[in-house]
């Protein structure tokens, strides 16, 4: 049975985890994520018993293809937090969520190859964060806040030039989307650019950078 948070879009459809579902969840971390980036079964446990109601997953075909986790903090627009590492404990949670928190912080997401037939995205990653959006919603808080990797960063400053993170956040292409695949996946849903991170988790793609973004709950 459905519960009132599950959701279905086309093919995808979205649904609170359970834990019999750990396995497929595992297997799509390590089809998602670089190896230093990928989170192991404990966390995800955690991240289940800590605050269930915000661990989703996405289904294809009846196959888990993609997963978010989140988490409630105390959020300052005016003093955001910069570590994805200390926001979550590293990933953990129990210590850093807080029941009566005024923002939903979004620990995770991540999606299969699995979920982007013929190599081509469906929209699995986008209607993840829009489920966890309609969580911060269902809860009365005010923000939706989560740290952005910059998966683009490294491979641009090899490949093109040597600039600094300031500088290749904000860097557009002609169609005057941003050059970064992740930031530009979020700016689309809504989400904008709050301050650079250095040192936010172990992310050899985006040199140890992220980007704290927001989304105020209308």
């Amino acid at each position: 049975m459905k519960n009132f948070q599950d959701t279905k879009t086309s093919q995808i459809e979205i649904k609170e985890a359970m834990r019999e579902d750990l396995d497929e969840i595992m297997q799509v971390e390590e089809e998602a994520w670089p190896i230093e980036a990928r989170a192991p079964r404990d966390k995800f446990i955690e991240r289940f018993s800590v605050f269930p109601i915000g661990f989703k997953v996405a289904l294809l075909n009846n196959k888990i293809v993609g997963t978010t986790t989140s988490q409630i903090i105390n959020y300052n627009p005016l003093n955001p937090p910069s570590s994805w590492t200390e926001i979550t404990a590293d990933g953990h949670i129990l210590e850093t969520h807080k029941r009566n928190g005024n923002a939903l912080y979004v620990v995770s997401i991540g999606v299969s190859p699995r979920g982007r037939p013929n190599q081509k995205g469906i929209g699995v990653g986008s209607t993840l964060l829009e489920s966890q959006k309609g969580l911060a919603k269902l809860l009365n808080l005010k923000y939706l806040v989560l740290s952005a990797r910059v998966p683009g960063y490294n491979s641009y400053c090899k490949s093109k030039e040597n600039i600094d993170i300031e500088t290749y956040v904000n860097l557009r292409r002609e169609d005057n989307l941003l050059e970064d695949m992740e930031l530009r996946f979020y700016e689309r849903l809504g989400l904008k650019q709050i301050k650079v991170c250095p040192n936010t988790m172990d992310d050899i793609e985006s040199r140890n950078y992220g980007v704290m973004m927001e989304w105020r709950v209308k």
